[in-house]
């Protein structure tokens, strides 16, 4: 893994689940957008350093695997964990554990960590998503110790829920944050995990219940496009 962490470039994590047998989007439709998920990547970012991590809940086939690694590496996670959340459709909790334990991969590896220091950024990236036209990695500049997130938005909760829980969301498809906040987004990620449990919201409510405003930079547009597992639709962020 260390060759992963190329020094003074940005580190994109791109979050997949290849074969969940949930939504419309099939096992072979879910490989083919994610590899266009990686290719775009390359075109728009050719120097980041990439790392795709994957929890599903099924097998994932070797052929798969092998194709993946034709374009970075990946972590194939089987944990039991991650497991018990994918296999029973609860999104969310699968992936902030998911997102969790790789980051506690790389604090625990004294030689990955020796590279980590010398990463510009971290970007979270959903799988089967695309960097448009409007991406400008250069916006990131100067941004030391800060999260940056497309602006929050109203949650679609009714008002009771709003009132007692949270009245807005991040979108989380793609999220970044200065390397400097690794421990307080480690630290912040058991809040985020509790909460979804506890009231039933997803990671994007969550993640804007949690967080500290003080660290958090909204960017009005994000520059990317993604599809909808459950529906197939395209949105831009």
């Amino acid at each position: 893994m260390a060759q992963l962490i190329i020094p003074n470039n940005n580190l994109f994590i791109v979050t997949s689940a290849l074969d969940t047998g949930i939504g419309i989007i099939g096992a072979k439709d879910r490989l083919d957008q994610t590899i266009a998920t990686l290719e775009n990547l390359k075109q728009k970012v050719p120097d980041a350093a990439v790392l795709l991590v994957d929890g599903s809940p099924n097998q994932i086939p070797d052929s798969t695997k092998n194709k993946i690694a034709e374009y970075c590496q990946a972590i194939w996670w089987n944990d039991p964990d991650i497991y018990a959340m994918a296999s029973s459709g609860r999104k969310s909790e699968a992936e902030v554990i998911m997102v969790f334990k790789t980051l506690m991969m790389f604090k625990s590896n004294p030689q990955l960590m020796q590279f980590f220091h010398s990463i510009k950024r971290i970007f979270k990236y959903s799988a089967r998503s695309a960097l448009t036209d409007n991406f400008d990695i250069t916006k990131y500049d100067n941004l030391f110790g800060k999260y940056v997130f497309k602006k929050s938005i109203p949650s679609w909760m009714d008002e009771n829920r709003k009132r007692s829980v949270t009245d807005h969301l991040y979108i989380t498809r793609f999220y970044s944050l200065c390397p400097s906040l690794l421990d307080n987004y480690l630290q912040t990620l058991q809040p985020i995990l509790n909460n979804v449990i506890q009231h039933g919201i997803d990671t994007e409510h969550s993640h804007y219940l949690c967080l500290d405003k003080r660290y958090v930079v909204e960017f009005e547009n994000v520059g990317v496009e993604g599809i909808m597992g459950g529906t197939g639709q395209k949105e831009v962020y």
